[in-house]
């Protein structure tokens, strides 16, 4: 009962410090009451311009309606079952060997490098075959 009376106590002087501020907030004035009104920025007038060239991707106006009625054509062809067993059986054979040890490090890479090679070469014959 001592500790309520305590805080009872202090209770007048606590709401008479949260009220000074709030009662202070309220005395201050707005900028627009100032007596100082602010002007409005100037306008700047700009002239006619020439219109941006249009870009490659943008929206080009041909008269037609777009159409899927082609069929869409891919850039390579793609392998086919045979080809694709035969490379993964190939690699997989390579990568066993070299687990179980058949094949040294050296020989590994060189068959490695081999293969990228190859793999290199035919990508530039098929662009100079689609660039011709």
């Amino acid at each position: 009962m001592v500790e309520r009376a305590g805080v009872l106590g202090r209770l007048p002087m606590i709401m008479c410090v949260c009220a000074w501020p709030l009662a202070l907030a309220g005395c201050n004035t707005f900028a627009l009451d100032s007596g100082n009104p602010r002007t409005a920025p100037q306008a700047t007038i700009v002239g006619p311009q020439e219109a941006p060239r249009p870009m490659a991707l943008s929206k080009q106006n041909t008269g037609t309606y777009p159409t899927f009625g082609r069929p869409l054509t891919a850039a390579n062809s793609q392998i086919d079952d045979q080809q694709f067993t035969s490379a993964e059986s190939q690699l997989s054979s390579l990568a066993a060997a070299r687990a179980s040890g058949a094949v040294s490090e050296a020989e590994y890479q060189r068959r490695v490098n081999a293969l990228r090679k190859l793999a290199s070469e035919q990508g530039a014959e098929t662009e100079r075959q689609f660039t011709n």
